[in-house]
């Protein structure tokens, strides 16, 4: 009974212990040296494709072995030789012709004499393994040659490129940034360092000029506004890099991990010393070239003033007429809406409309009394005179042909060339309405003032047929309102 006992046990726990052997997920085998597999787990079977481990036993190993590559001769030599196989990578062959990845262990086992009776071995599937190494160094291979192509990229570029931590130390720096700030000796001597590093190096061995290189507290500066700011940031940076002076043009983004955390900045600059100092020649320029103007505007203006008073000593009674005509046209000017230059050609042309009575006689400028007609066409003669004075003087353009027209009148009727309507420059008929109610309010040698309400009766009676109906309304409007008078 006892022995019965002690059988029904022995089978309990082997019975057990195969449970535990077909649920481990490594493949376990026993084979031996004949090629003859004598016990094998279900997880064995499965990896090889069976769908029971007596159909795996059938398989006989030296016809029809697991390793193609690897020869099962090779395999018993060398276990055979070395007692067991650690770490073996193997493809094995499945029942269906594809592969699985496997990674082998076996140690031989010997009988009393030392003779090899069977080989115990487990075998791990590491398919997905190996897929996910492949995966990784296919990964690695297109990062170092997508590295290498930045590389030669960055290292080809005029614009210094870099990448720091928060640190401040360099991650990352090309060939520009080396040779024209950092003189580093290659691109990997800046990994690690901080600007100042550089610049404490640079001004060490310069001690004689303590502006040998400033750029050192520049960058730290600008790197701690790109953190606070947490976005682009652009700086326009100069200082003193090996003993010479440089004007960049830095952008400069905080540096994020694949969470989105800042772990340091990223920057580019391009040195613009060039442009910095063509800016400079070109202020210098222009502010010559506005000198040089406001003395010609002085010039012009004196040359305008002295032209008027020889053209008010011939006729005295119009004494400041003209100075008058070009304050009211000006200000006709402006309340209509024209441009700053439209009025400033308006009050040169103004202030010389009557230049051309240097060409009349004295006497007929002076006469009291009316004129005869053959007087009368000797000053009506005086704007094309004027015009031809002016054009002699090119910087004066158009302005000839406003003293030209001021005496034409809408329907046709002035002079010197009987022009109407849109004929005639605004500037022109601006000018003739100023001219008739500055004339008609102040005193003439053949007349005394008629006083300005006057003046704005007559250009009101003839709006629209010899003067211009919106050059009139405002020139009233202006008076009547007291916005302007003389």
């Amino acid at each position: 009974m006892a022995n019965l006992s002690r059988n029904k046990n022995d089978k309990r726990l082997v019975e057990f212990l195969q449970r535990i052997f077909d649920r481990i997920p490594v493949g376990l085998y026993r084979t031996t040296p004949e090629g003859r597999i004598i016990h094998a787990n279900l997880a064995l079977a499965r990896m090889l494709g069976y769908e029971s481990v007596e159909d795996l036993k059938s398989r006989d190993l030296e016809i029809e072995g697991y390793e193609p590559s690897y020869p099962r001769k090779d395999f018993k030599e060398r276990i055979e030789r070395e007692g067991s196989i650690h770490g073996l990578d193997a493809r094995w062959r499945r029942t269906d012709g594809t592969f699985v990845d496997v990674r082998e262990y076996a140690e031989a086992v010997r009988d009393g004499s030392g003779k090899v009776v069977f080989y115990d071995g487990a075998a791990e599937d590491v398919t997905e393994f190996k897929n996910a190494e492949k995966t990784i160094m296919e990964r690695e291979r297109e990062y170092r040659s997508l590295s290498g192509m930045f590389r030669l990229l960055a290292d080809n570029m005029q614009d210094m490129l870099w990448a720091k931590d928060l640190q401040g130390r360099y991650l990352f720096a090309n060939r520009a940034l080396c040779e024209r700030i950092l003189n580093a000796s290659d691109t990997s001597e800046p990994i690690g360092k901080t600007d100042m590093y550089f610049a404490e190096r640079e001004r060490g061995a310069h001690p004689e000029d303590p502006e040998w290189h400033t750029f050192g507290e520049i960058c730290a500066g600008s790197d701690a506004e790109t953190l606070r700011v947490k976005g682009p940031c652009q700086f326009e940076e100069s200082g003193n890099a090996q003993g010479q002076s440089l004007f960049l043009d830095v952008r400069k983004a905080p540096l994020v991990d694949e969470g989105g955390d800042i772990i340091g900045v990223v920057g580019s600059a391009r040195e613009v010393s060039r442009e910095k100092e063509l800016e400079s020649e070109q202020r210098r320029s222009r502010k010559e070239l506005e000198e040089a103007y406001q003395r010609l505007r002085s010039t012009q203006e004196s040359t305008l003033r002295v032209m008027a008073k020889l053209v008010e000593t011939r006729d005295p009674y119009t004494s400041g007429h003209q100075g008058r005509v070009a304050l009211l046209a000006v200000a006709i000017a402006r309340e209509m809406g024209l441009d700053e230059e439209t009025r400033e050609v308006l009050r040169v042309a103004s202030l010389v409309h009557d230049i051309g009575k240097l060409r009349i006689p004295i006497e007929i400028l002076s006469k009291p009394g009316h004129l005869a007609p053959m007087e009368m066409e000797l000053i009506k003669e005086h704007s094309r005179a004027g015009a031809e004075i002016i054009s002699e003087i090119r910087f004066f353009r158009p302005v000839d042909e406003i003293i030209l027209q001021h005496h034409e009148r809408l329907d046709g009727s002035g002079y010197p060339r009987g022009l109407s309507d849109e004929q005639i420059l605004i500037e022109a008929r601006i000018l003739a309405v100023a001219d008739v109610v500055e004339a008609m309010s102040a005193d003439r040698p053949y007349r005394p003032s008629m006083g300005v309400d006057v003046a704005l009766e007559e250009i009101r009676s003839r709006s629209g047929r010899l003067f211009d109906p919106e050059v009139v309304r405002v020139c009233c409007q202006l008076f009547e309102s007291g916005r302007f008078g003389f």
